[in-house]
């Protein structure tokens, strides 16, 4: 059983590739160890790849206006991160650090670039699943933000 691809399997972004393809994409990766307080990245740093937590806890923050850090999500085995960037072309939006010794998998960009330009079908599969994540995240937040104002009327 190869644990790239098992890990590769769960997250959204490729769960409709077919093995060989998920094949493909573990060929690619490698291991990143990060020690207890070891930053991976900050805000406002170029963005190269994408990471998959192998195992270990990591924190996502950003700060304020002010400088003051806040603390978005922990992340654990099995969580993914940094991709973002692989869709817009943009800087990191927030500090990675690890919060215990932890291992990463990274796929940088430039190599799903080039799987997709080689294998148009992956590349679509790729960007449906894509699509239909951040529907389902549209969803759930104008949801949410519908809720928000409802109660602010409420207590207002």
């Amino acid at each position: 059983m190869n644990t790239k691809v098992e890990s590769l399997k769960k997250i959204y972004l490729f769960q409709k590739l077919n093995q060989d393809e998920l094949l493909h994409i573990a060929e690619k990766i490698r291991e990143v160890h990060l020690p207890p307080r070891n930053v991976l990245y900050d805000m406002g740093e170029d963005a190269e790849s994408m990471y998959i937590v192998k195992y270990g806890t990591l924190q996502i923050s950003t700060a304020t206006s002010h400088g003051d850090d806040v603390n978005l999500i922990t992340l654990g085995e099995g969580d993914h991160f940094g991709e973002l960037p692989f869709f817009d072309d943009e800087k990191r939006s927030a500090k990675v650090e690890a919060k215990e010794n932890s291992e990463l998998y990274e796929l940088r960009y430039a190599d799903l670039h080039d799987m997709f330009s080689k294998n148009k079908e992956m590349e679509l599969k790729f960007y449906k699943e894509v699509t239909h994540y951040y529907i389902r995240r549209l969803r759930k937040l104008t949801h949410d933000l519908a809720y928000a104002r409802e109660l602010r009327k409420r207590f207002a």
